[in-house]
């Protein structure tokens, strides 16, 4: 509940459930690993659980140009699938509109496929 409250009111950038769920559930010694896109503070980030167990975090942006090609030689194959991702289709015209539905979470938004 206050971890809505706190990114509704753009006071924290990313939920830190996941990540506590994984210091929660890592060995001690650990590494917790966090790809992808954070941004801003994250609300009960439990520091003292994750020096007690001697973690180590590795974290950053995906590589995703790397990894681009493999993936969509996938997706072309059929191996992959990344429809169930997709939750929007718009015109590039409409792209405004998608990045605002996008930012404030509305419709059940993950991801907007825009098309020219």
């Amino acid at each position: 509940m206050i971890e809505t409250v706190l990114t509704n009111l753009k006071i924290e950038g990313s939920s830190g459930a996941a990540l506590r769920q994984c210091i929660a559930a890592v060995r001690r010694g650990g590494i917790v690993s966090v790809p992808g896109v954070y941004a801003g503070p994250i609300h009960g980030f439990l520091f003292g659980d994750a020096f007690d167990k001697g973690l180590t975090f590795k974290m950053g942006q995906t590589h995703v140009h790397k990894f681009l090609p493999e993936l969509l030689e996938h997706i072309e194959n059929g191996d992959l699938s990344p429809e169930m991702i997709i939750t929007h289709r718009m015109n590039l015209s409409d792209a405004a509109e998608g990045y605002r539905i996008f930012d404030k979470r509305e419709q059940d938004c993950r991801k907007v496929i825009l098309t020219p």
